[in-house]
């Protein structure tokens, strides 16, 4: 039964043109509560190639997250900080980030979490680089696990 469903999912798809195979896969990805992961699990179940799936799925989640770190780096540059703040922010900014957008992007959007860390006054590069490294990481997980449990079902 649920085998039936994904192979007419997949019989439609393949109607459908490829470039608007990627958009689909590129607006879930934009999508800050979906992002990537799902994207790219959509996309393998739907018929996309994997490989087209991870890249704009992952993308997605690269383009919001970009925006997410400009439009709270801007929010984080206008506040004055306490010696207290400035501390953990100094703290945080040399052991935290890359951890924090790692483990946070299983339980948050990594569109999210940059944005919070980035208006908070950490340095944006380091968010920005460890929140794309986070997107690519998180879709490629899904994609190779939706990927592995569509082969069993079917």
């Amino acid at each position: 039964m649920f085998a039936d469903l994904i192979i007419r999912l997949q019989e439609f798809v393949d109607t459908l043109p490829f470039v608007l195979q990627v958009l689909s896969v590129l607006l879930i990805g934009l999508v800050p509560a979906l992002e990537g992961d799902v994207a790219a699990a959509v996309g393998i179940v739907a018929g996309v190639p994997w490989f087209v799936t991870v890249i704009i799925g992952a993308g997605g989640t690269v383009l919001t997250t970009v925006g997410a770190v400009a439009w709270g780096s801007r929010i984080g540059d206008r506040r004055s900080k306490g010696d207290r703040e400035r501390k953990i922010l100094a703290r945080a900014e040399k052991w935290g980030i890359p951890i924090a957008m790692f483990i946070g992007g299983f339980l948050v959007s990594v569109s999210i979490n940059a944005f919070v860390m980035s208006a908070a006054g950490l340095n944006r590069t380091i968010v920005l680089a460890a929140g794309i490294a986070t997107a690519v990481f998180n879709t490629l997980f899904v994609a190779l696990v939706a990927a592995g449990i569509l082969q069993a079902v079917l």
